[in-house]
C-alpha cells in the first residue's frame, strides 16, 4: 500500500506521477467516444446533401440554411451551455449534451420541411457544443502531462473518424436505404453512449479538487485510479491551480491570458470557416465537376481519414517537437493540396490523394488548435476557454457554408472554389506564429507544451 506522508497530496502531481491506467484508459475512451458520434452527426449532413437535393428537388443553395443553423447551434452550445462545466462538472455536462444531441439526430428521421430540418439541426447543435469542450476537459484533467498533448490529439480527431466512417457509411448505405438511416444511427448510438457515460465516468479529480469538494469524494475517486493508492483521513487534496471567483470568461483575459485568447479565437473561427466550407460542399462541388455521386462522397470522406491519420501522428510530434514546428509546414502543404483537389478534373487517384492530405491540414489542423487550447488554459476556466474558442469560430463556421453557397449560386467554376479554400490554411500558418510570439513568455504554457 502507498503510504502518504504530510497528509497533502497535490493531486495534479499525483496523477503525473501515475502510469496510465485502465480509469483513465476509460475516461479518454468515452470521451473519445462522444467526439467520435459528435463527428458523425455533425457531418452527416454534408453527405447526404446531394441526396437531400436529388430527392426534394431544390436548389444546391437551399441546403446552406440547414447546414448553418447546426453551426449556430454549436456556437450557442459552445459558448453558454459548454460553460457551465466549470460550475456544475464535466460528467453532467456531457451527460446532458450527448442526450440533446442525440435525440434531435434521431428526430431528424421524419423531417418533412427544409424548415424543420433547420430547427432540429439547430437543436442537434446544442447537443454537440456542449458535448466537445468537455471531452476535451475531461481528457487533459486525467492525462499525465508527458502524454497530455498526444491523448488531446487523438481525443479530438475522434470527430474527423466519426465524420469518416459516417462518409463510407453513406457511400454504402444511402443508395440502398436512402439518407434518412443515417440520422437514426447518429441518433440511436450517442442515446447508447448515455448509459456508458452514466454509469462508468467519474468526475474530473482536478476539478473537484479546484472547487474545492470534500477530501473524502477526492481520495475515493482517485482509488478508482490506482486501487493501492492510501489516503488517511486527514489528507489535504491541493492543486498548483488556483481558482478565481466572478464570471470564467473575464479570466480567459487575465494573467496575460488576453493576448492569446484574442488569436486562438481568431484561428479558431478561420479553421472552422475553412472546414465547413470544405465539409459542406465537397461532395457537391465535385459532383458538379462531373464526378459520380459515390465518388464525390469517398473524396470528402477520404478528407476526416486524412485527419484522424493527423490526429494518430501529430500528438507525438507535438509532445516531441512542440505545435508551432509541426503545425506552419502542415498547414502550408495543405493550401497546395486543396488547390489541387479542385484543378484535376477527373482523375480520381490525384484527387483521392489530395484529398486526404487537405484533410490532414484542414481538418486534423483544427483539432490541434482544440489541443492548444486545451493545455493553454487553466483547470477553472478550461472548459470555458475551450467553449468560447470553439463558440466564436462557429462564425467562421457558419459562413463557411453560406459562402460555399453564394459561389455555387455565381457559377464558380470548382477549381475556383478550392483556389478560395486554399487561402485560409495560408492565413492559419501566420496566426500561429502570431500566437507563438505573444505567448513566448507564458512560462506555463512553454512547460506544458515541451517545444514552443
Amino acid at each position: 500500500m502507498e503510504q502518504t506522508t504530510d497528509g497533502v497530496v497535490n493531486v495534479q502531481e499525483w496523477i503525473d506521477s501515475r502510469r496510465l491506467g485502465t480509469m483513465q484508459l476509460i475516461v479518454v475512451s468515452i470521451c473519445t467516444g462522444a467526439v467520435i458520434l459528435e463527428g458523425f452527426d455533425a457531418q452527416v449532413i454534408g453527405f447526404v446533401a446531394p441526396s437531400i437535393i436529388k430527392e426534394w428537388k431544390i436548389a444546391p443553395a437551399s441546403m446552406g440554411t440547414v447546414f448553418s443553423a447546426a453551426l449556430f447551434g454549436i456556437m450557442i452550445g459552445t459558448l453558454f451551455l459548454a460553460p457551465t462545466a466549470d460550475r456544475i462538472g464535466r460528467r453532467t455536462a456531457m451527460l446532458v449534451g450527448v442526450s440533446i444531441f442525440g435525440t434531435a439526430t434521431l428526430l431528424t428521421t421524419w423531417v418533412q420541411s427544409l424548415d424543420m430540418f433547420a430547427m432540429l439541426r439547430f437543436l442537434t447543435g446544442l447537443g454537440l457544443g456542449m458535448c466537445m469542450p468537455n471531452a476535451v476537459a475531461l481528457t487533459a484533467e486525467y492525462a499525465p502531462q508527458r502524454l497530455r498533448s498526444t491523448l488531446l490529439s487523438w481525443n479530438t480527431g475522434g470527430f474527423s473518424l466519426g465524420a469518416f466512417v459516417g462518409g463510407m457509411l453513406v457511400a454504402h448505405f444511402a443508395p440502398l436505404y436512402g439518407w434518412r438511416v443515417m440520422f437514426t444511427i447518429g441518433g440511436i448510438l450517442p442515446l447508447l453512449l448515455v448509459i456508458a457515460l452514466f454509469a462508468m465516468m467519474p468526475e474530473s479529480a482536478r476539478f473537484l479538487t479546484v472547487r474545492g469538494a470534500a477530501s473524502a469524494r477526492i481520495a475515493n475517486l482517485l482509488r478508482r485510479f490506482d486501487p493501492t493508492a492510501a489516503f488517511g483521513p486527514e489528507t489535504r487534496f491541493v492543486t498548483t491551480e488556483t481558482h478565481s471567483s466572478g464570471l470564467p470568461v473575464k479570466h480567459l483575459f487575465s494573467e496575460g491570458r488576453g493576448p492569446g485568447t484574442i488569436v486562438l479565437w481568431v484561428l479558431f473561427a478561420v479553421t472552422l470557416l475553412n472546414i465547413y466550407l470544405l465539409a459542406s460542399w465537397t461532395p457537391t462541388v465535385l459532383h458538379a465537376g462531373g464526378l459520380t455521386i459515390t465518388a464525390a462522397v469517398v473524396a470528402t470522406a477520404l478528407q476526416q481519414a486524412g485527419s484522424v491519420t493527423a490526429s494518430i501522428v501529430l500528438g507525438p510530434l507535438f509532445d516531441r517537437f512542440g505545435f508551432f514546428r509541426t503545425l506552419v509546414p502542415l498547414f502550408l502543404i495543405t493550401a497546395v493540396a486543396v488547390i489541387i483537389m479542385g484543378n484535376s478534373g477527373s482523375n480520381l487517384l490525384v484527387i483521392y490523394i489530395a484529398a486526404f492530405i487537405a484533410g490532414a491540414g484542414v481538418m486534423g489542423g483544427n483539432s490541434s488548435i482544440v489541443v492548444i487550447a486545451g493545455v493553454f488554459y487553466p483547470t477553472f476556466i478550461r472548459a470555458t476557454g475551450v467553449g468560447w474558442g470553439l463558440g466564436l469560430g462557429r462564425v467562421g463556421a457558419i459562413l463557411g457554408p453560406l459562402l460555399g453557397g453564394a459561389m455555387l449560386a455565381a457559377h464558380w467554376s470548382p477549381g475556383a472554389i478550392f483556389l478560395s479554400a486554399a487561402v485560409p490554411p495560408v492565413i492559419t500558418a501566420g496566426l500561429l506564429l502570431m500566437f507563438r510570439y505573444v505567448t513566448g513568455r507564458r512560462a506555463a504554457f512553454q512547460t506544458a507544451t515541451a517545444r514552443p
